[in-house]
């Protein structure tokens, strides 16, 4: 039987899969096109920096004791002009429609190394590993395996749903059929 670590690498390798093939093909512009030019939807290019942003602050800073973001180590916000301890959550509309990624491809290396971060994490780590308890902020106190199932898996998933209906509205159609 899958154990629930298991499961959650499984899913978060086919979560990076399908998003990694619903940004190959967009252009700089798409991405910071506002679906349907409505005026509470979100860029894909801020879907993008919220999900990264917070599976990265969630498998390196909080399941791994505060260590150091990807983000934070590679100097991504100054590289790309981007808010340094921001992560999407709680900016307003006005702020998420005007975050622009100006380098893709650096922000494309930036999820490339997350992504890898991750997995180097769920391969050496056990299910015990993830039984204490670690604090998610907005969400509070939870255990490590459910930070992962919540943060990263279940939230990931919704906003693969989110970048399929934007790729529709900005006209590029869906890319990975959820």
């Amino acid at each position: 039987m899958m154990t629930a670590i298991e499961f959650i690498h499984a899913e978060l390798k086919r979560l990076h899969g399908m998003l990694d093939t619903a940004i190959a093909d967009l252009t700089p512009e798409q991405l910071h096109m506002v679906p349907a030019n409505h005026p509470k939807a979100n860029t894909l290019a801020w879907v993008y920096f919220h999900y990264v942003r917070t599976e990265d602050n969630v498998v390196r800073f909080v399941l791994q004791k505060r260590r150091p973001t990807v983000w934070a180590e590679g100097g991504y916000a100054e590289k790309l002009g981007l808010p340094p301890v921001a992560q999407g959550t709680g900016m307003t509309t006005e702020q998420a429609q005007a975050l622009r990624i100006k380098d893709v491809a650096l922000f494309k290396d930036y999820i490339q190394k997350v992504w890898a971060s991750t997995e180097d994490f769920l391969v050496k780590t056990s299910p015990g590993d993830l039984e204490a308890m670690v604090t998610v902020k907005p969400l509070g106190d939870m255990p490590g395996i459910r930070a992962l199932g919540q943060t990263c898996v279940s939230h990931g998933m919704s906003h693969a749903g989110e970048i399929e209906l934007a790729r529709t509205l900005i006209g590029v159609g869906p890319a990975i059929g959820v």
